[in-house]
């Protein structure tokens, strides 16, 4: 694996667990993170996640995706949060963190988080060493 990918993946997933956190809201990342009984083990789950999900954009998504860095990997994000809508609908494990009150402002913040995890993660993708 390249080493840009692990640092996109790595350093995506940092900011957006200061993004979440300053949200309030992981989002459908929730059920994954809650694994754990301690803060490092929930970076351990974040930057693992985050990594599986920066080399499939490096691999798959980033050539086929329109637009400039920071609009490609926000449109990951934005696909990433629709995979966990769809995973909210067919599972119970994920639908409480998804789906904690759909009329109230939590879908919005989730997608706020996604946007902003995949534009660092397209900007960070694209810094070649």
């Amino acid at each position: 694996m390249e080493a840009r990918i692990l640092r996109a993946g790595i350093g995506a997933t940092a900011v957006g667990l200061i993004a979440g956190g300053a949200l309030g809201s992981y989002g459908g990342w929730a059920p994954l993170l809650a694994l754990s009984n301690n803060y490092l083990g929930v970076w351990v789950i974040a930057a693992t996640l985050g990594v599986f999900l920066a080399y499939l954009y490096a691999n798959w998504f980033d050539a086929l995706l329109p637009g400039t860095t920071a609009v490609r990997g926000a449109i990951f994000g934005a696909l990433v949060w629709v995979l966990l809508l769809i995973l909210g609908g067919v599972s119970s494990f994920f639908k409480e963190a998804v789906y904690p009150d759909p009329a109230g402002s939590s879908l919005f913040l989730s997608l706020v988080l996604h946007l902003v995890w995949g534009s660092i993660l397209g900007l960070i993708y694209e810094v070649k060493p």
